[in-house]
């Protein structure tokens, strides 16, 4: 018997040993400090409450380039001959001014290796060694038509609504490997020539800003009237070929 009651006292010293251990062991782990992962979390509460308090901001715009504020504008003298060109109206136009006179010893040097002495035009032909080729400038005699009749003479100035167009191809393409190089008044001066050449202006007529846009070209009401309506689709209402128009 007193072995008995030797091993019960044993056993309840150890259930209680064991039962202070875990409270003791439970304590400890409500009292530690948080770790790293309830930081964030308690973190991330704390900011999404600021936030609900703080008042909302308006949206960016859906439409704003992933690209704003990057760059600078350019100025004229980073754009070259490209500042040169004109719209439609010619509202670009730079300084400067020129007659078809002047213009002609500028085309003899710049431009007729290419389009001829007389802007007659250059074509290459097989087995030639030169491989320049240039289309007719001079010379036109009516606008571009359907089925075109013998003997008529379709130029670009023949062609262009706007003596814009020629002012344009002149100041930013011509002439050939040297693209970019005329001067305001150079560029004056080859469209007054380019434009005499085809009967729309005289020889003394000087062209510049104020004059050139006033120009009327032979095929200018087979187009639209207004910037605008270049820049919207939905605006031309014309659009087919050889000035059929059917409308929206």
């Amino acid at each position: 018997m007193a072995k008995l009651s030797m091993r019960s006292s044993v056993f309840k010293t150890l259930v209680t040993v064991l039962f202070l251990g875990a409270v003791v062991v439970f304590v400890a782990a409500r009292t530690e400090p948080q770790g790293p992962g309830s930081a964030i979390e308690s973190t991330q509460s704390q900011t999404e409450a600021q936030s609900q308090n703080q008042p909302q901001q308006p949206e960016a715009s859906s439409h704003e380039s992933p690209y704003s504020g990057m760059g600078t504008v350019p100025t004229k003298e980073d754009m070259g001959n490209l500042a040169f060109a004109a719209g439609f109206k010619g509202k670009d136009l730079p300084e400067g001014s020129g007659t078809a006179k002047l213009g002609a010893d500028i085309f003899a040097g710049r431009c007729s290796m290419c389009h001829g002495p007389n802007a007659e035009g250059v074509h290459w032909d097989p087995m030639a060694f030169s491989p320049l080729h240039g289309p007719r400038l001079g010379g036109g005699n009516g606008v571009p038509i359907f089925n075109r009749p013998p003997g008529r003479i379709t130029t670009l100035a023949y062609s262009a609504p706007s003596p814009m167009v020629i002012f344009d191809a002149i100041a930013v393409e011509m002439p050939m490997f040297k693209a970019g190089t005329l001067k305001p008044d150079q560029v004056y001066s080859l469209t007054a020539f380019i434009l005499f050449k085809n009967g729309i202006i005289k020889e003394d007529d000087v062209m510049n800003r104020e004059t050139l846009p006033n120009v009327q070209m032979p095929n200018r009401n087979t187009f639209p009237a207004s910037d605008d309506v270049y820049m919207d689709m939905s605006k031309r209402g014309c659009y087919q070929n050889y000035g059929v128009c059917l409308g929206d």
